[in-house]
Formats: C-alpha cells, structure tokens, sequence
C-alpha cells in the first residue's frame, strides 16, 4: 500500500515538473514574441492619444499640477511615462523607444498576472469540481498551452500602441486571479482583502472604465457577504478602494466644476452614440479632427482652425477634451443606442465567426456531454464573470474595440474552459478537442501574426525627428506657438520640438489648401499669424519640392514658413 501511494506520488510529481516545463517554455516564448513587436514598432508614430498620454507625463514629470489634472484621460499610465523621463531623460531621438520599452515591461507584468489567474482558475476548476473531471485535469498541458496562445494572439498587436490598454488588462487579470483565490475554499485575510481593494483603485486610476468594474465586484462580494454572514472582509476592500480614489475624484471635480470621476465616458457616448450636430460631417470624413470642432473657423476655404492652447501641451484640444467640448452631451435616445449597438454587434459577430468561432465550437461541443453539471460550473464563477461581462456589455453600448476588453475576453474564455465537466471514459476525446481547437487557431492567425512580427509597416517618425530638430535653427524655441498644415493632433514634430499647435488645416482640408490661388494661401496664412503662430510646417507625406518662400527641412521631411 505503501509502495502504491508512493508510485501515485511519483507519477503526481513527474507531472507537475512536465505542467510547469510547459509553462516555463510559453513563458519564454511569449516574452520574446513581445520583444520582438516593441522592437519592430520602436519608431512608428504614437496616434493622437499616444501624443496626449506622452504630454500628460511632461506635466506630471515636471510637477505642472494644475495641467496634469485631466478630465479625459486617466493618470496611472502617465505616471509611469513620466518616471522614465525623469529619470532616463530621453531626447528626441529616444523619447518615443522609452515609451515602447515601458510597453514590453508592462506586457511582461500582464504575462505575470496571466500566469497567476490560469492556475487559479485551473485551481479553482479542481477544488470546486466535487469530484468530477474537469478540463484543467484532464488536458494540462493542453490547457497552458491554449492559454499561452490566447494571450499572444490578443496582446502582441498592442505592445507598440502607446496607450494604457495593456496595464488595464493587467488589472482586470490580476484581480480575477484574486477573485477566485478568494473562491477556491482556501481562508483569506484581511490583509488579502485589502489588497484587492488597492487593486481596484489601480484600476480606476488606470482608465475610469474599471471605476464601474470596481462597484461590480464590490457588489459581487457584498452579496457574497451576506450569503455567508461575513460582511467585514469585503468592506474592508470598500474602504481601502473608497480612501485610494476619493481624494482624485475630489481634486478632478474641483478642477471641472462638477462632481465627476472622470468624463471620459460622458464624452464617448454623446461622439458616438449621439453624433452631434456640430460634428455630422464628420462621418464621411474619417480622416479629419477630433470628434468635436476644436476652436472657431477662422478662414474659409480652406477651412482654418483657431485651436486653445495650455503651456507645455502639444494639442490642447485633444489633450483634454473635457476642457474644450462643452457641445456634447449624452442624450440617452431609443433610437441613437440601437443604431450604435447594432454597429458594434457587427464588430462583435465579426470577431466570432474568426478566430472565436474555432474556440467556441469545441468548447460547445463538450459542453453538449454535460451541459447541466458545466452551466452549473460556469454559474458558480459569477463573482467574475459577471462584473467583467458587465463592462464588456457598457462598452458594447458604445463602442466596442478589441484592445479595450483584452483583459475581460482572456477572464470570460478562462472561466468558460475551465467549467467544462468531462463525463468518465471522454477524457481522450476532450484532449482531442482542445487540441484541434488550438491547431486550428493557430493556423488561422499564424501568417498574420508572422507578417505582424516579421514586416512592420514602413511609416515612422523619423521625418518628424528631422522637422524637430531642424525648426531650432530658424529660431522656434520649446513653447513656442505654431501652425499645422495638416491635422494637429498627430503632429509628432510639434511633440518632439516641445510647441504648440495653435492653428491647422485639417487633413481633409490640405489639398484645397494647395491647390488654392497664392493670394487664398497668403489669406490663409495670415489668419493662422493673427492666431499667434510663428511659422506654419507642412510636414509631407511624399517626394513633393517645398512651394516658393517655404523653407525646405532636412531628410525631405517637411517644409516651413515663418509668419510675420
């Protein structure tokens, strides 16, 4: 007996040591997929909200409070930005590298985190199965593997957007490891509670979106509470997240006027749920502004923009929209939400009949051996799955875009797996369909994926390092009023050389603009001089010789002329 228990032992061990080799080498591999997309995409242009993050840390970076409080876009991200330019000080050259590298270093965290939430859904699936075989058991290796894939196929599109989607998602995983920690029978602390409510102020802090997320899972473990009779560890995660968030939502709605966690969801439903007025014609024009008229038309035809300006900010309109929009307002309206919804159950039926499609038929098919004993399953993970399927719905409302609901999607698929009972005798048959599942993904988004990896587009911004450090020589200095032919907001020249944009001809515009008659160019110009610009830059898209009068920039990057 003695002997048998010990071989049970043996044979336990040596396949642990097998489940974690197998980790150990999606580890590795993931890591240097990731590498390798921050490397490749190290010089491509940020975007419009990659400038506005990156200006958001120059003002945290030097103490600039009073522009640094921002009613669009969430501080944590930031914060992170401006630790590395303050201490790393890159200059033009490597400013934008240190924003790639603090991506890799951030997907490194959310491999991390992934890492912890698989095994504690696996763990989780184990202890809660009452004795049946789950899928976790039954297919280990299977089961790290289609994890490990999953999250290559979601995350490495992003390591070069410089945005705070991935440290959003990196949250979401860490706390839906916490989350079923607390739910696989093993006791926690007061200490574990708290932890978890730091995570969730982290959250908030990182895109207000988690704020929402917050007050679900809070309400989940609140009902949990009195399900139980222990309502004093789940307040303690209440007040810890209630003492971390309170004194930014005091310091933001002072600085708004209005009580307020942040605005950025007031202003995402009424640009696209809505549509204003104000903005209509902009749906024909993809390529022009913002969602909103940035300031008053000051020159028609072409049309010339007079832009707000904060010191020390690239586009202020952009920077912080909730300042300057004060036309858009959400109206909730029957018809405005279904015709957004409709838009957005496309995108989400697209996404299914692709690469979810082949995940979710094996999935269904061995749910159909079991469907009582597994929906059972699945509902008794709701202390997770219903919060985060409760901001995949929010944002379906709105606008529903891959990268935002990295997180979410990776909780929803792993809770999915993992509830799946495995009748006696099936074992080889739910290894075999896991295992076709993957192949199958895999043969779907490997040639993607590769291309991703192996050729990168050639745009850059090394035309806009060029205009940057060529404008110095005609006497613009860092804080100096510009003009932008073309639009402002992706103005990584201005970024680079520390101005601002205070005048532009929105893309759509720039080919009226030149081919107007010299004295329509000249009007044009001197309305952008009388909006206080010094010089007007071009920042060109091809081999086209700069006009008469227009100063040519170095690597025929752009071309520039001084204003009176």
């Amino acid at each position: 007996m003695a002997v048998h228990s010990t071989l049970e032992g043996e044979v336990s061990h040596d396949a642990s040591l097998q489940r974690l080799n197998v980790e150990r080498i999606c580890q590795v591999i993931t890591l240097l997929v990731g590498a390798r997309s921050a490397f490749s995409g190290r010089n491509l242009p940020l975007g419009a909200d990659g400038i506005a993050y990156m200006d958001l840390a120059r003002a945290y970076a030097r103490y600039d409070w009073h522009t640094a409080v921002n009613g669009y876009w969430s501080p944590f991200y930031a914060w992170l930005l401006a630790i590395g330019m303050r201490f790393l000080h890159p200059g033009i050259r490597s400013e934008f590298v240190m924003a790639r590298t603090l991506n890799f270093i951030l997907f490194a965290a959310a491999l991390y985190a992934f890492s912890r939430f698989w095994r504690s859904v696996a763990d989780w699936s184990l202890r809660s199965s009452e004795g049946e075989t789950t899928i976790p058991a039954v297919a280990r290796w299977v089961w790290i593997v289609l994890g490990y894939w999953l999250f290559v196929t979601s995350f490495v599109w992003y390591v070069d957007n410089v945005n705070p989607d991935i440290l959003v998602a990196t949250i979401v995983l860490a706390i839906a490891a916490r989350l079923f920690e607390f739910n696989d029978g093993r006791p926690v602390g007061a200490a574990g509670y708290a932890g978890l409510g730091l995570l969730l102020a982290a959250g908030y802090y990182a895109k207000t979106i988690m704020l929402y997320f917050a007050l679900f899972i809070l309400g989940a473990m609140v009902l949990q509470g009195f399900r139980s009779g222990t309502l004093r560890k789940p307040i303690v995660a209440a007040l810890v997240f209630v003492a971390l968030v309170s004194p930014y939502v005091a310091i933001l709605s002072r600085t708004l006027g209005h009580l307020t966690a942040g605005d950025s969801g007031r202003l995402t439903y009424a640009w696209f749920v809505n549509a204003n007025e104000s903005k209509a014609w902009l749906t024909e024009l993809d390529t022009a502004g913002p969602k909103f008229y940035p300031g008053p038309v000051i020159f028609e035809a072409p049309r010339v923009f007079f832009l707000p300006s904060i010191a020390g900010v690239t586009y202020a309109p952009w920077y912080d929209p909730s300042r300057f929009d004060k036309l858009s307002h959400p109206i909730l309206n029957l018809g405005d939400q279904l015709r957004r919804l409709a838009v957005n159950l496309q995108s989400l039926r697209e996404f299914f009949l692709a690469q979810g499609a082949v995940l979710t038929v094996p999935l269904l098919i061995l749910v159909w051996y079991t469907p009582k004993a597994s929906l059972r399953h699945f509902d008794a993970t709701w202390f997770c799955t219903l919060p985060a399927a409760a901001v995949f719905g929010l944002y379906l409302l709105i606008i529903l875009v891959p990268r935002y609901v990295l997180g979410f999607s990776l909780v929803l698929w792993g809770a999915a797996w993992a509830s799946i009972f495995v009748p006696p005798g099936l074992e080889l048959l739910a290894r075999r369909a896991m295992l076709a599942g993957i192949l199958v993904v895999a043969a779907y988004t490997m040639p993607g994926l590769l291309h991703f990896l192996v050729s990168r587009p050639a745009e850059s911004t090394r035309g806009d390092m060029a205009i940057a450090e060529a404008i110095s020589r005609y006497g613009i200095a860092p804080g100096d009023p510009l003009a932008s032919i073309g639009e402002g907001r992706k103005a990584y020249w201005a970024y680079l050389a520390k101005v601002s944009v205070v005048a532009e001809i929105w893309s759509a515009d720039t080919d009226q603009f030149w081919s107007a008659r010299p004295e329509v160019q000249q009007a044009a110009l001197r309305s952008m001089a009388h909006s206080g610009a010094k010089a007007a830059v071009w920042r060109k898209d091809g081999d086209q010789p700069c006009p008469p009068q227009w100063l040519s920039l170095p690597e025929n990057s752009g071309c520039m002329i001084l204003l009176p």
